[in-house]
């Protein structure tokens, strides 16, 4: 009987809350994704989809390289701001906001390339955004939720009247895990630049 105990509070000691948070993000994401591909729906994207068009035409002719700037921006810019917004106590508001954002302006591009090019232009988005989900959502996921606890106990130290006494305290996985984060995104950047116009243009080729 007193075994029991003692494996239950070994099982309650290994959970980690941050995968808890990542998962809440993730549903988050999921409802902004959402909230995207309503909007694109309804709003009016005729200007988007010209130049859509005229892209997928300028680069079908002469191929258009993205910049290593815009490619750093495009990868860095979620995962570092979830991981400065875990040292600030309106964190505890802002990542999930970011979170949402995220979904949100995946799903409206990939709805704004099917408006233009019908099923098809699903595959161009696929070829535009793959490469950068498979490496950047994880990372920022495994940031945010670790980034969301450390900003929620700020809030409750700042707004908790007293009730919280205890410092927030930033461990070594928390650094150890951004670094990480950033030698996976910079494999992500390379992919960007070599693997994903090769793919662009692959499914390019099923539409004009």
């Amino acid at each position: 009987m007193g075994g029991r105990p003692v494996l239950g509070t070994i099982r309650l000691t290994g959970f980690d809350p941050s995968w808890l948070r990542s998962v809440l993000l993730a549903a988050i994401f999921l409802a902004g994704a959402l909230a995207g591909h309503i909007y694109a729906g309804r709003c009016d994207t005729q200007a988007l989809t010209a130049y859509l068009r005229d892209y997928c035409a300028v680069y079908d002719s002469v191929g258009v390289a993205v910049s290593l700037s815009s490619c750093a921006m495009l990868y860095f810019g979620y995962v570092t701001a979830a991981f400065l917004l875990g040292f600030a106590s309106i964190g505890a508001a802002l990542i999930p906001a970011l979170s949402g954002v995220f979904g949100f302006v995946t799903m409206y591009t990939v709805s704004c390339f099917a408006r233009a090019y019908g099923r098809s232009g699903v595959l161009l988005a696929l070829a535009v955004l793959a490469a950068r989900l498979v490496f950047c959502l994880p990372c920022f996921l495994a940031v945010a939720g670790e980034a969301w606890g450390l900003s929620m106990e700020l809030f409750l130290l700042a707004f908790g009247r007293g009730k919280r006494s205890a410092p927030v305290l930033y461990g070594s996985r928390y650094f150890l895990l951004f670094v990480l984060c950033v030698a996976v995104l910079a494999a992500g950047v390379c992919c960007e630049r070599f693997l994903t116009p090769v793919l662009f243009r692959m499914a390019l080729g099923t539409v004009l």
